[in-house]
């Protein structure tokens, strides 16, 4: 065998070898390139449909603002049965809440937060994760009282929960009672068709997920405890005077990252 014929041989299995680099490089690109396009392609539809749900949500809220009036300060008027106008900072105008949905129970406002939204019920607490009150679907959800609670707010907890969203509505603004960003004294207003309920918080702290909360069932001792030791985990040390014969409404949301809860507990 020649030296040239051997060094064509050579040079073709190197040309061969080159070639299949080449394709398999060109293969390797093409697939970054259609993964890199997926990805791109679905981040914008998760940012499309963020975009819209918030956009949803502001015109729900727009709409439902139609039907609550700010009290002037120091107004006379009754309110409700059991209280005067000027305890209260909202007129809740329920039988139009009603008739857009029959689930509204009662309203949640909370001073210098975002926290100004009806409360929905109904037979579980997977519904309103992700559902308007007009029970269109909505990846906002809305705020909703747990299923098993009375819904005139009677018992010795009432849980109430909402969804932490990044455009800082729903239950959002709880993380800045977690921070301490609202001070030591907050309220929270609660009204019902029959009432109106003002509570003051006296706990708030962060726990995992399967953390129950939700007892309502207690004898005095049991109740006791449970407040005494939510003060003990709260991450803020309100100034809150504690009456431990009244009754509790707790609020829950998840933490910035979702694989925790933010609780407040107000009584």
């Amino acid at each position: 065998m020649s030296g040239k014929h051997f060094k064509t041989k050579k040079e073709n299995k190197k040309n061969r070898y080159e070639q299949k680099n080449k394709k398999n490089r060109t293969l390797l690109n093409k697939i970054i390139l259609t993964l890199s396009i997926v990805v791109f392609l679905v981040c914008l539809i998760i940012i499309i449909y963020w975009l819209y749900s918030t956009i949803e949500l502001e015109k729900i809220e727009q709409n439902l603002s139609s039907f609550v009036t700010e009290i002037e300060e120091n107004k006379e008027t009754e309110n409700t049965p059991d209280t005067t106008i000027e305890q209260a900072s909202l007129k809740i105008d329920f039988e139009q809440l009603k008739s857009i949905n029959q689930d509204v129970v009662g309203w949640i406002y909370i001073k210098d937060t975002d926290i100004n939204y009806p409360i929905l019920q109904t037979t579980d607490n997977e519904y309103y994760l992700k559902k308007s009150i007009y029970k269109t679907y909505s990846s906002c959800g809305s705020i909703f009282l747990d299923y098993n609670t009375k819904s005139d707010f009677s018992e010795q907890n009432s849980v109430i929960y909402g969804h932490n969203l990044k455009n800082q509505k729903m239950f959002a603004d709880l993380a800045k009672v977690y921070r301490g960003e609202l001070g030591n004294k907050i309220d929270i207003e609660i009204y019902t068709e029959q009432s109106f309920k003002k509570y003051s918080i006296f706990a708030c702290y962060m726990e995992e997920p399967n953390i129950n909360v939700i007892q309502k069932n207690w004898n005095q001792e049991q109740k006791n405890n449970f407040i005494d030791t939510a003060i003990q985990k709260s991450n803020i040390e309100f100034t809150s005077d504690i009456d431990y014969n009244k009754n509790i409404v707790t609020l829950i949301t998840c933490d910035s990252t979702g694989k925790k809860r933010i609780i407040v507990h107000a009584i």
